[in-house]
């Protein structure tokens, strides 16, 4: 049960750092797919499924945010 409540904690302190930095990440990462772990971005590709194969090899035990980051006009579209 602990181990899932770190869990959600990591999720929620990963979720959070996302919104407060998703400015800078749309201008620098649009049209690529990112993965963050530990408030912080550890790895970049082109695709959900690449991305997820190559954060499991270096990261076999955890499961990180991953998000599809969209260009500036999307964004500015959702918001």
């Amino acid at each position: 049960m602990m181990e899932e409540v770190d869990f959600v904690e990591d999720m929620d302190s990963d979720d959070l750092w996302l919104k407060s930095h998703i400015e800078d990440i749309v201008d620098r990462y649009a049209h690529k797919v990112i993965a963050i772990l530990d408030q912080q971005i550890v790895g970049v590709g082109t695709s959900i499924a690449e991305l997820q194969q190559t954060v499991a090899a270096h990261y076999p035990q955890r499961v990180p945010l991953i998000f599809e980051v969209p260009t500036r006009e999307e964004f500015e579209c959702l918001l």
